[in-house]
């Protein structure tokens, strides 16, 4: 399989994803939990932008679209171990 050149948006998606960690560790130290609250927003406004100019299905570059899909099921992740760090819980499908 051949290596994908992230666009703009992808890297601005992964660059999101991987602030997690440390989003996480600064709401510990800093006993906030509005701090994952409002990482957990900004990931999925980021998301939405993104669904809405990248095809993800309809792409015709198969590795692309492997990509992509990869993509999206990282930040669905995110998104339901964030939520669940505020208590929460999220539907399996929308």
């Amino acid at each position: 399989m051949s290596a994908v050149e992230p666009n703009e948006k992808e890297t601005s998606l992964i660059q999101r994803l991987n602030d997690f960690q440390n989003t996480v560790l600064d709401a510990g130290r800093n006993y906030s939990p509005a701090i994952i609250a409002n990482y957990t927003y900004d990931l999925c406004k980021e998301f939405n932008q993104f669904y809405h100019d990248c095809s993800i299905l309809k792409e015709e570059d198969a590795t692309v679209r492997a990509f992509r899909l990869k993509l999206s099921a990282t930040v669905g992740t995110i998104v339901k171990n964030a939520v669940s760090l505020l208590g929460m819980e999220v539907p399996e499908r929308m």
